[in-house]
């Protein structure tokens, strides 16, 4: 999901002597785009990401259970969690209120989530096929995934940032999500695609994101999206987007 919202292996890149232009990142799960509002270097910077996942080198089959996603933006990239209002809500205080729950001030941004809904004990049938939109909330450290999840009510992600300026993201894949660090009982939602999107947020000369200080002499920063996946299997891609020296 995100922001999340939503981080994937082995992309191709072009070095060029005078130009970049932004690439996707291609693995043998899927397809990752992540992009960027600036292209100059040390300035406020909305982002966006858009993510399609399938079986191993076959598009048109399931792709395995996602356990964890993890976004690493280019070196030099940098959130400030103090410069938007935080929500402060406990999960079950968002999973009873949805959005509402979280000052709109502290909202980041949003995007859709899809996928299927197989039976939940034995995932001999799909149940049902769902798109979920989603809501990003900052908080200390960390972003908050609100998704909407149809008439099961809402269902909180949380993103930890970390000090590389990191993000981590565990999958949920039942209904209602265990807490943070604990699985599923049974997997039965399966994630198919996801895209979030996040304006610039600032606050006088303050923001958010941040570009990194420097554009690199190949003119593109360098993006990986990191992939667990429940076959045991781990994927890396990296997406490219243009800057200007």
């Amino acid at each position: 999901m995100r922001v999340a919202i939503t981080v994937s292996i082995g992309a191709l890149c072009a070095l060029f002597a005078t130009s970049a232009s932004a690439r996707p990142g291609n693995f043998p799960r899927g397809t990752v785009d992540q992009t960027y509002t600036a292209k100059k270097p040390n300035k406020p910077t909305g982002a966006s990401f858009t993510g399609s996942y399938h079986a191993p080198g076959d598009p048109k089959a399931n792709p395995p259970y996602m356990r964890k996603m993890v976004f690493y933006p280019p070196r030099g990239w940098r959130y400030d969690t103090s410069v938007p209002d935080r929500c402060t809500a406990s999960d079950l205080e968002i999973e009873l209120s949805g959005p509402s729950a979280c000052p709109k001030s502290s909202r980041l941004g949003g995007g859709t989530t899809d996928g299927i809904i197989f039976e939940p004990v034995a995932n001999a049938f799909e149940f049902t096929t769902y798109t979920n939109a989603f809501d990003i909330f900052n908080n200390a450290g960390e972003q908050v995934m609100v998704v909407q999840a149809g008439g099961f009510g809402y269902v909180v992600v949380r993103g930890r940032i970390g000090p590389d300026q990191s993000v981590t993201y565990e999958s949920p894949t039942c209904f209602p999500a265990p807490p943070a660090g604990q699985r599923c009982a049974r997997d039965y939602v399966l994630q198919l695609k996801s895209h979030s999107s996040m304006p610039a947020y600032t606050k006088g000369s303050r923001s958010y994101a941040r570009t990194p200080p420097t554009c690199p002499r190949r003119r593109f920063w360098r993006a990986r999206i990191k992939f667990w996946w429940a076959d045991g299997s781990i994927d890396t891609a990296a997406t490219d987007q243009p800057c200007r020296r």
